[in-house]
């Protein structure tokens, strides 16, 4: 990129906010139980994986539509396969990879959940493509009249920057500048290294066949090499989850073999564990059914998850939506056209009770049979092109009288 070249004499490239490097290094560093927290090792824990898949498949499978209001009339911008318009690369396909909506959505989100940032590049080329940029090479820089631009290194290795309005920057969690996110990563990497940690000593405690840790007195002084040859011959005769309880036979040199009993106090750092996996999905912010963690009434979970809708997905989907009507659209087209994920789309109904919403939205005149049927990929007819209401329902100005 030419212009990306040319700006590199006159670009500020350590940002306001916490720079890349800094970033990165402050996830590589040990916490305080000596485990280093990574976005790799912190998906080893069921619940953050768990959770980071729930967040991002959730966003994903939402539709992603644009919208044009013009006076009183609101529809729906269709796909145009000839202009790639961006109702194309949302709803068929982003770029000329093939990929589908559904993987660039959770692609995105995934960034945004680890790093805090997502990058989506909408390159001043022919065919218009989606790109992600991935974040743990992107970066946020300020040139000398102090616009934003974006350095990214590609996989190649080489660096260029990018002009900002060619980039959609969703972030999660800013920090005091705004101008970079913070990934839940960074707000929960104690907890994450404790579990780390907790998950290891758990390793060790079954990989000696549940068998409490002992110490031997033996009568013959011994060196390093002995001590190690002493341990390795208890180790190999009873360690191990397949000789778990078998008997132990010790020599005349052997003068004393005790046990070391595991005191309460260290018992109950397996109950931590779960106690860390609360933690992580409030961290996380989804409610403990969703990761598997304890089970609620039907009632209950479908509240939870109008209240995850509200309190956790809408931070991931409201960005996404106004960024894109700033970034994708052109000023003359944002007074009418926005961007909107289809919420309905998560909340889904059984049959019986989407029926009894359908029926109520129809004959209150919100909503036109033919519209109905649509939602149910069902055929129209064309006396379904009408609105219908009740005949009980009248003007306030006629004073509540039925003419």
């Amino acid at each position: 990129m030419i212009i990306g070249k040319i700006v590199k004499s006159f670009v500020n490239s350590t940002p306001q906010s916490m720079t890349l490097t800094q970033f990165v290094d402050g996830l590589g560093t040990a916490t305080t139980s000596g485990e280093i927290v990574t976005p790799g090792s912190a998906s080893s824990i069921d619940v953050v994986y768990r959770a980071a898949n729930v967040i991002s498949d959730d966003v994903a499978k939402l539709p992603f539509q644009q919208i044009q209001r013009v006076g009183r009339s609101v529809e729906q911008v269709q796909p145009d396969p000839f202009l790639r318009n961006n109702a194309y690369l949302m709803e068929i396909t982003p770029n000329e990879w093939g990929w589908t909506p559904f993987l660039f959505k959770k692609q995105a989100i995934l960034w945004q959940f680890h790093y805090g940032n997502a990058y989506i590049w909408s390159p001043p080329v022919w065919p218009p493509q989606k790109l992600i940029l991935p974040a743990n090479r992107t970066a946020p820089v300020f040139d000398a009249a102090g616009n934003i631009w974006y350095r990214h290194t590609f996989s190649n290795g080489e660096t260029e920057y990018i002009p900002g309005v060619e980039v959609l920057h969703l972030l999660i969690n800013p920090d005091e500048t705004g101008v970079e996110g913070r990934g839940m990563i960074q707000f929960a990497r104690e907890t994450i290294g404790r579990q780390l940690a907790a998950f290891k000593t758990q390793g060790k405690f079954y990989s000696q066949g549940l068998n409490p840790a002992a110490y031997m007195q033996v009568i013959v002084p011994l060196d390093e090499k002995g001590r190690k040859k002493y341990r390795d011959s208890y180790g190999e005769a009873i360690g191990g989850s397949e000789n778990a309880y078998r008997l132990a036979v010790f020599d005349n040199k052997i003068t004393k073999f005790e046990p070391i009993t595991m005191k309460p106090a260290d018992a109950e750092f397996l109950a931590s564990i779960d106690a860390n996996d609360v933690r992580l999905a409030t961290f996380c912010g989804i409610p403990l059914h969703m990761v598997n963690r304890g089970k609620e009434a039907y009632n209950s979970n479908e509240q939870k998850y109008i209240e995850y809708l509200q309190g956790t997905l809408d931070a991931y989907l409201v960005p996404f939506e106004q960024g894109a009507r700033i970034r994708w659209l052109r000023e003359d087209e944002q007074q009418t056209n926005y961007f909107r994920f289809v919420r309905e789309a998560l909340l889904r109904m059984d049959a019986k009770a989407r029926a009894d919403m359908n029926e109520v939205k129809i004959r209150t005149g919100q909503m036109m049979p033919s519209e109905a049927r649509e939602k149910e990929d069902l055929t129209t007819y064309p006396e379904g092109d009408k609105f219908y209401m009740t005949s009980n329902y009248v003007p306030i100005d006629n004073g509540g009288s039925n003419p």
